[in-house]
C-alpha cells in the first residue's frame, strides 16, 4: 500500500492550478448531514413534500442567520469556524508564497454547500475573495465577475504585487442568493443579512410556503433538482467553470467532504480525468471504511491520474475531516517542513494505481 507523499503533494501545489471540491461534510459537526433526505425526497408524494422541506430549512438553513450575524458560541459552531477558517488561511499562505510565478496566485473552491461558512471566514480573515457578485450597494451576480485579480501597489514606490485571492463556486446555489419575482429580468441579488431565511416560513404552509421558499435559490437535494428557471441557467454554467477548470493544463483537484452521490459532478470530474492527462486528483474519504466504495464509484482502476486518500485504519482520531486535511496536509506544506534529501509521508493510505511514473 502506497503513502501519500507530502513531497509529492508540495511538486502538484507549486505548478498546478488549484481546485477544491467541497461537501457538506466539511461544515459539520455545526451543520447536519440529512444523508437520506434524497431519497425521502424522490420517494415521496407532492403532497408530502412540503414536511422534508421544512425539516431542510430548519436544520440546515435557519442556522446560517447566527453564522451571519455572529450570534453562535455553541461548542460545535465553534469548531466549525475554526475549521474553515485555518484552511482559507492555510490556502491563501500557500498562494502567497507559492515559487511559481506564471500562474495567478488564486484557487478555486467549488462547493456544493449551501452555507455561509466559506464567506464568513474569508470575510473575518480580510482575505480577498470573488463569490460571483459585482456592485457595493446592490450587488448582482454573474459567471464574468468570477476569476478576477487583485493587485496591490506600495505606497511609496509604486511596487505592484498579486493578491492571494480565493474564489467560492456554489455550484448549488446560496442562502446569501434572493431574487425579486416582480422584476422582469430575475437577476440574482445578494442578501448578507439573509432577510428571506427567517422561522416565520416555518409556519406558512401550502403556496404560501412554497412562495417564500421557492426564494431562496438552492438546488435542493432530490433527484428531479427543480430549479427556479432564474437559477436553471446559473446552474448550467457553473457545471461547465468547473469542467473548464478541470481541463486545464497541470490542473489539481482536492475533494473534501464530498460522497460523490451527485450524478452531473462526477462525470465531469471522470470525464476531465480521462481526457485531461496532466490533471491530478486527490479524494479524501473521511473513514477508513468509505475508500473501497470510492474507488468504486470513480472506476479508479481506469483513471492513473485519481487518488483516493484515507485513513490507515478504523481510528476515530485519524479520520479525515477539514481540521485534520488542513493540519497534516497543507499546513506542512505552507511550514515548509519537507527534507530535501527525503520523501516524508502522512499517516494516510492511498490507492494502489499510482506508480512512480505518474507521481508529479
Amino acid at each position: 500500500m502506497d503513502k501519500l507523499e507530502r513531497r509529492e503533494l508540495s511538486e502538484v501545489i507549486q505548478s498546478s492550478n488549484l481546485n477544491f471540491l467541497f461537501g457538506a461534510g466539511l461544515s459539520t459537526p455545526y451543520l447536519p448531514i440529512l444523508g437520506d433526505i434524497e431519497n425521502r425526497l424522490n420517494k415521496a408524494k407532492s403532497e408530502d413534500k412540503e414536511a422534508i422541506y421544512k425539516e431542510y430549512l430548519e436544520h440546515v438553513m435557519i442556522p446560517n442567520r447566527s453564522i451571519i450575524h455572529a450570534k453562535e458560541n455553541s461548542v460545535k459552531y465553534l469548531e466549525t469556524k475554526s475549521n474553515y477558517e485555518t484552511f482559507v488561511s492555510t490556502i491563501a499562505s500557500i498562494l502567497l508564497r507559492r515559487k511559481n510565478t506564471i500562474l495567478s496566485k488564486q484557487a478555486n473552491i467549488f462547493t456544493t454547500n449551501i452555507d455561509v461558512f466559506l464567506e464568513t471566514a474569508l470575510e473575518n480573515l480580510k482575505i480577498e475573495y470573488n463569490d460571483g457578485f459585482s456592485g457595493r450597494l446592490n450587488p448582482t451576480f454573474g459567471i464574468a465577475n468570477f476569476k478576477k485579480s487583485v493587485q496591490q501597489r506600495s505606497l511609496h514606490f509604486d511596487h505592484i504585487s498579486e493578491i492571494p485571492v480565493i474564489n467560492i463556486i456554489k455550484i448549488h446555489g446560496s442562502l446569501t442568493w434572493i431574487y425579486e419575482s416582480e422584476k422582469s429580468d430575475k437577476e440574482i441579488i445578494f442578501s448578507s443579512n439573509l432577510r428571506h431565511i427567517n422561522k416565520s416560513l416555518l409556519k406558512k404552509s401550502g403556496t404560501e410556503f412554497l412562495e417564500g421558499y421557492r426564494r431562496i435559490l438552492v438546488v435542493n437535494p432530490e433527484e428531479s433538482k427543480h430549479l427556479e428557471s432564474v437559477l436553471n441557467v446559473y446552474y448550467s454554467e457553473l457545471l461547465r467553470l468547473y469542467s473548464s477548470e478541470l481541463e486545464k493544463e497541470n490542473a489539481v483537484l482536492f475533494v473534501m467532504g464530498f460522497s460523490m452521490e451527485d450524478r452531473h459532478i462526477k462525470e465531469i470530474t471522470l470525464r476531465a480525468a480521462k481526457s485531461n492527462p496532466t490533471l491530478r486528483i486527490y479524494v479524501f474519504c473521511y473513514k477508513f471504511e468509505d475508500k473501497e466504495n470510492m474507488e468504486e464509484k470513480l472506476k479508479v482502476r481506469q483513471h492513473p491520474n485519481i487518488q483516493i486518500v484515507a485513513p490507515e485504519n478504523i481510528d476515530n482520531e485519524k479520520r479525515l475531516g477539514l481540521s485534520r486535511i488542513t493540519e497534516t496536509i497543507f499546513k506542512d506544506i505552507w511550514n515548509n517542513n519537507i527534507p530535501q534529501n527525503t520523501l516524508n509521508k502522512t499517516e494516510v493510505s492511498s490507492n494502489d494505481n499510482i506508480g512512480e511514473d505518474d507521481k508529479a
